[in-house]
């Protein structure tokens, strides 16, 4: 039997940081807010910002934007940031990083 040939890829090496980055922001997020990570909204906010986020992505990386682990989990937290504000959960916008061009994006997305 072979060794974990998929814990080799270095596509899915790249993933598991990207993931890993999306979960920690999103961690914070949560933590900032004083939302519990097992609160009862946070399954529809989560599969809600999941559905934008791969449509955003998807425009992101036409044009260039969210290059890096860091950009692509600014990218996540957006989406999270609006699906909690849809669900009447307040983000104050100063926990948004700032980033125009994921914004421009999401404003795309979102309308």
């Amino acid at each position: 039997m072979t060794g974990d040939e998929w814990g080799r890829d270095p596509q899915v090496l790249y993933l598991r940081t990207v993931f890993a980055q999306m979960e920690k922001v999103q961690r914070e997020l949560l933590l900032r807010l004083h939302i519990s990570p097992f609160d009862y909204r946070l399954r529809r906010v989560r599969e809600a910002a999941l559905k934008s986020f791969e449509k955003a992505w998807r425009l992101a990386v036409n044009r260039g934007i969210a290059n890096n682990e860091e950009e692509i989990a600014a990218l996540y937290v957006y989406c999270l940031t609006h699906c909690l504000t849809i669900n009447r959960i307040h983000v104050p916008p100063d926990l948004l990083p700032l980033n125009e061009g994921i914004a421009g994006i999401l404003r795309e997305v979102f309308t």
